[in-house]
């Protein structure tokens, strides 16, 4: 039976796939520069193979949208880097300057194509090199063919790369977020105790919760031996701004030990939601078995974002008094409770909610998502009562192939004669 259910899985999923090849098809012949744009973006995307010639009829396109998406297409899949390289040549900026992104990743560029490409008409262009080249990590000297190029917009990048600018807060100000990043690694380019006290002052006098959360989060970078106490210290701030940042920093570097218990326990119970929601996710991520009554106390919060996270995290450690909470979350109209209770519905393996979780997966009202989760749920517990509405989704073309999916691989769990018997397999 067992060899039978796998053909009869690969069978929904060629299709399925066949499905959306056809789906695509029909969109690359629309009249509509948006649809056949929107068709070679989902074939970047998907497994469908795609020949050199129809690649080309796409590069080809009247559409520069059209013809952008095919770059991304070539960039993405890897495919063809001498057609890559041959769409520098295309009419329209946006795409060369695509072009040249994909070809800076795909680590194409030579002394040629650099010079070549430094000669293009377009600011645009000659930006996504420099962008591309800095990326890479590229030394000054490389750079240097730009220095006196005429677009602002580049002048001022290989202005910050080089460190020629202040950490002053109103010159910063004046700069893309990603250009403030470049900003402190260039000029702070020691990650000694030095340039750690450099950084802490800047810390302190910046007004701008966004400069300020930069700022920490390139102090991670620092040794441990420096960094780690630095951040704990901004992690006890009373600036929500500063001791947010600490914590996501501390956690991106050093992990989610249990020396933030306290401030997790202390943030989850503030009156700023953001901190409510970073507390939870902390406690979440310990799982530390004293906060349990913690948890439970907080289950009343007002967000449904702070709710959902703790009920996950009640449903990871399977405390089972979350049943009821989980039962009226999966009648709730936020999407997000619903998908936690029903993670939570699977960890404590409750049979209680089945009628609550078959609802879900049978509503063509709810998001795909949510109804895919319910049909994972439905069919990794056994939920005989869902079999019928399982059937009815794997009988219905016209139902997003994942969920069909899903529904097929859930009744094979739940019913695998009865799959089989959907398809005349006896």
């Amino acid at each position: 039976m067992t060899k039978d259910i796998k053909k009869v899985l690969d069978s929904i999923q060629s299709e399925i796939e066949g499905r959306a090849e056809y789906d695509i098809k029909e969109m690359l012949q629309s009249s509509s520069a948006y649809i056949r744009s929107k068709a070679v973006k989902e074939l970047a995307t998907s497994d469908i193979s795609v020949n050199r010639d129809q690649i080309e009829s796409y590069l080809e396109d009247p559409s520069y949208s059209v013809r952008k998406a095919a770059v991304e297409l070539l960039g993405k899949r890897g495919v063809d880097d001498e057609l890559l390289i041959s769409m520098l040549d295309d009419p329209n900026e946006t795409v060369r300057a695509t072009s040249v992104k994909y070809i800076t990743e795909l680590g194409l560029l030579d002394e040629e194509l650099i010079d070549r490409i430094s000669e293009d008409p377009s600011g645009k262009v000659r930006k996504a090199l420099v962008e591309g080249l800095i990326d890479q990590g590229a030394e000054q000297k490389e750079l240097k063919t730009f220095e006196n190029d005429p677009s602002n917009d580049i002048r001022e990048i290989l202005k910050v790369y080089s460190g020629q600018i202040s950490l002053d807060e109103a010159e910063l100000l004046q700069l893309p977020k990603k250009l403030q990043k470049i900003a402190f690694a260039s000029v702070i380019k020691a990650r000694d105790s030095k340039a750690l006290k450099i950084l802490m002052e800047k810390i302190k006098v910046f007004n701008t919760p966004s400069l300020k959360a930069i700022a920490i989060e390139f102090l991670g970078t620092f040794p441990e031996e420096l960094a780690k106490d630095a951040l704990m210290g901004f992690v006890k701030s009373d600036d929500k701004t500063v001791a947010l940042a600490a914590v996501k920093a501390y956690g991106k570097a050093f992990g989610y030990g249990s020396e933030l218990l306290p401030f997790a326990e202390s943030f989850v119970q503030d009156p700023d939601e953001e901190k409510r929601i970073v507390g939870a996710q902390i406690l979440k991520k310990l799982m530390e078995p004293s906060t349990v009554e913690l948890l439970r106390e907080n289950l009343n919060d007002p967000s449904d974002k702070v709710r959902s996270v703790i009920i996950e995290a009640l449903g990871n450690m399977l405390d089972y008094s979350l049943e009821e909470i989980v039962d009226r979350s999966l009648t709730s109209t936020s999407t997000r409770l619903k998908k936690a209770a029903l993670r939570a519905t699977k960890k404590l393996k409750l049979t209680s909610v089945e009628d609550r979780v078959v609802h879900i997966l049978g509503s063509i009202k709810e998001e795909n998502s949510l109804r895919i989760l319910a049909v994972s749920v439905a069919g990794y517990l056994k939920y005989e009562s869902a079999i019928p509405q399982l059937i009815r989704i794997v009988q219905t073309p016209e139902i997003s192939g994942k969920l069909r999916l899903a529904a097929a691989r859930a009744l094979a769990r739940v019913s695998p004669r009865q799959l089989l018997e959907l398809f005349g397999v006896s």
